[in-house]
C-alpha cells in the first residue's frame, strides 16, 4: 500500500475517512495520493460474505488468519456505516489497540488506525499517539488523518504531529498540516506559517489554505497566488509536478470554501476577481457565493 499513488479513482466508501468539512476541501485536491492510501488493487474480491464487528477484530487478532489487513479495512467500512453500538466502544478500542501492538504488517496497522479514526472516540487518542511514532509513513498518515477527523476540542498532546511539519516526506507534512489547522492548535501557526517556502508546491498550497484557519496574514499572497492560477490547456500536457485542471479547480475551491468557513474578508478583492474573470463555471459561481456570504 503506498500513499505515493496518484490515482484519483478512490471509491466512496474511501472517502469518508476524510469527512471533517476543513480536511475534506483541503486534503483532496492539493494531495489526492491521501486518499490514493486507502485504494487496494482488487480488495473488493476478496471480501467475500458478511461478518459482524467483532468477527473482524477476532481475525485481526487471529494468529492464524492470513490477510490481517483485509478484515482491518471491512472493518473501517462497518464503522463508516455505524454498525457499531456506542457502548461497544471500550472493547473495540481496547481490541484493536493490542491488535495494533501486535501486528508486524504495516498494512494491517495502517487500516486499523483508520479503523479507529473513523470511530471517532477519545478512547483512541492514546493509540493515535503510538501511532505517530511509527515506522511506516503509511501508519503515521493514517494517524494523522485521524487525528484530523477527530471532533475538535480533544485533549492531545500536539507536538508530535508539529514535528511531522518538518518530515522528509511531503505527504506527511501536508497531512499535519490541514490536521493541526483544524483543530487550530496555537503552537502549530508559526511552523506551518515556515511552510509557506516548502519546496514543494503542494505543500506550499496547503500551508496557505490551513493558515486560513489562524487568519494569518502570511499566508496571503499565496492564496492569491491560488486564485490566479492559469488552468492548462485541454491539449497540454501536464508533466508533474505541475498541476492539472481538475487540480486546480478543486485546489481554487478549497481555498474558497475555507474562506467562507472561517469568514476571512481580505480576500474579498480578489474573489471579485475571479468571479467575475475565472474561466472555469464552477470556481466563478462558488467565488460569488462567497462573496455574497463575506460581505454579510
Amino acid at each position: 500500500m503506498s500513499t505515493n499513488s496518484g490515482d484519483s479513482r478512490a471509491p466512496q466508501t474511501q472517502k469518508k475517512i476524510l469527512e471533517n468539512p476543513f480536511v475534506g476541501s483541503l486534503v483532496v485536491p492539493i494531495a489526492i495520493v491521501l486518499v490514493g492510501a486507502l485504494i487496494i488493487f482488487g480488495v473488493t474480491k476478496m471480501l467475500s460474505a458478511e461478518r459482524s464487528y467483532k468477527d473482524l477484530v477476532n481475525e485481526i487478532q487471529s494468529k492464524s488468519f492470513g490477510n490481517k489487513w483485509v478484515a482491518a479495512y471491512e472493518l473501517s467500512k462497518q464503522i463508516n456505516s455505524s454498525q457499531i453500538p456506542a457502548e461497544d466502544y471500550p472493547w473495540f478500542v481496547e481490541n484493536l489497540t493490542l491488535a495494533y501492538k501486535d501486528s508486524v504488517e504495516p498494512r494491517t496497522r495502517g487500516f486499523i488506525i483508520a479503523a479507529l479514526g473513523a470511530l471517532k472516540t477519545d478512547l483512541a487518542l492514546p493509540t493515535f499517539q503510538l501511532a505517530l511514532q511509527d515506522i511506516d509513513t503509511d501508519v503515521k498518515f493514517h494517524a494523522v488523518v485521524a487525528l484530523a477527523n477527530q471532533n475538535k476540542g480533544i485533549k492531545f498532546d500536539w507536538a508530535p504531529t508539529i514535528e511531522l511539519l518538518q518530515s522528509k516526506e511531503a505527504i506527511l507534512r501536508q497531512a499535519s498540516t490541514l490536521a493541526l489547522a483544524t483543530h487550530q492548535v496555537p503552537e502549530a501557526q508559526t511552523p506551518i506559517r515556515g511552510l509557506l517556502r516548502d519546496e514543494s508546491v503542494t505543500t506550499r498550497y496547503a500551508a496557505a489554505t490551513a493558515l486560513i484557519a489562524f487568519k494569518d496574514e502570511m499566508a496571503k499572497d499565496t492564496l492569491v497566488e491560488i486564485l490566479k492560477l492559469k488552468y492548462p490547456e485541454a491539449t497540454e500536457r501536464v508533466a508533474p509536478p505541475a498541476l492539472d485542471v481538475k487540480q486546480i479547480t478543486d485546489l481554487k475551491l478549497s481555498v474558497l470554501i475555507t474562506l467562507e468557513k472561517y469568514n476571512w474578508k481580505i480576500l474579498n478583492n480578489t474573489i471579485l476577481e475571479v468571479a467575475e474573470m475565472d474561466s472555469n463555471l464552477s470556481v466563478a459561481t462558488k467565488a460569488k457565493e462567497v462573496l455574497n456570504l463575506l460581505k454579510k
